[in-house]
């Protein structure tokens, strides 16, 4: 799985980068069909209020892409963490879909049971009975 780290608006560390690089290559091994990971680390607002945003979007061989986003307010590491886990959380979820899915079509289709015999009405039940007492 291929990871892109992007900063926008924040100066983008060694540390940071290698940090949400570490972060989001252990997604592969809740889902190996991912292709790639395309994560945004930028400050927002302005003024001393600054908040920390991580925006991630992961890719799958399907065609399918999942979003997560974290939000911190002073620490971007925080923020990592935050968009990672939703990203487990909704990858996980991803799978357990297409297993589910793919059990389904292993069960084989039910075969009506056919009745061999003819059941007993009520009447003919006490009939039987009182022939047998007579007797």
């Amino acid at each position: 799985m291929k990871v892109n780290v992007t900063g926008r608006h924040v100066t983008l560390t060694s540390e940071l980068e290698t940090y949400a690089l570490e972060k989001f290559s252990k997604l592969d091994r809740y889902f190996s069909g991912i292709q790639r990971a395309d994560v945004i680390l930028r400050l927002e607002g302005h003024g001393t209020t600054k908040t920390c945003v991580v925006e991630a979007t992961v890719v799958l061989g399907q065609g399918a892409r999942l979003h997560g986003r974290g939000e911190a307010p002073d620490d971007m590491l925080v923020a990592v963490d935050m968009a990672e886990a939703r990203l487990e959380k909704q990858v996980r979820r991803f799978h357990a879909k297409l297993k589910a899915r793919r059990d389904r079509a292993d069960i084989p289709p039910v075969e009506p049971v056919v009745a061999t015999e003819r059941e007993a009405t009520y009447e003919q039940i006490v009939r039987q009975m009182l022939e047998e007492e007579g007797q």
